[in-house]
């Protein structure tokens, strides 16, 4: 089966979409991307309290320093509203920014289904897709480091941009 990259890719949704999500707490309306020069790193969690999620979470603020290191920016998609978000992603909020999505929206534009990763750059063009299936699989903290490494490094001049 093709991973979400390869049907983005196909489809032509190369790009995040142009939504915004309640914050939480708070529910107010927040971007999808970041201003400035930050590569929004976005984790979709389903909707259970999910121990698997949760543990990966944890793993993934370890790894908190690199990723800032890198200008990545994590948010937390939580399938639920803001109040409920908050209460069953509580320790992803102290770490990273936490969005409500309680419609699932963001999943369909996307063509995903949670729990899923992607990752774009400071531009919102999706590099890299990845959902994480009934096993949890997501990537390892390293890897997403990896990929905010190569993002950060990009120049114009190398993707033939400046001509």
């Amino acid at each position: 089966m093709e991973n979400a990259r390869e049907r983005d890719l196909k489809l032509g949704a190369r790009r995040l979409p142009e939504v915004k999500l309640a914050s939480a707490p708070g529910g107010l309306p927040a971007p999808l991307r970041p201003s400035g020069r930050v590569s929004p790193v976005l984790v979709l969690v389903d909707g259970a309290e999910c121990d698997a999620c949760r543990a990966w979470l944890r793993r993934l603020a370890a790894a908190s320093a690199e990723i800032a290191e890198w200008d990545g920016r994590v948010i937390v998609v939580v399938p639920a509203s803001p109040d409920q978000a908050v209460r069953i992603a509580a320790d992803a909020a102290k770490h990273f920014t936490l969005l409500a999505d309680p419609d699932h929206a963001l999943a369909a534009r996307l063509g995903i289904s949670p729990p899923a990763l992607v990752i774009a750059d400071q531009y919102g063009e999706i590099h890299h897709a990845a959902t994480a299936g009934d096993a949890h699989a997501l990537p390892e903290p390293a890897d997403i480091g990896d990929w905010l490494r190569y993002l950060a490094i990009q120049c114009p001049e190398c993707q033939g941009e400046a001509l």
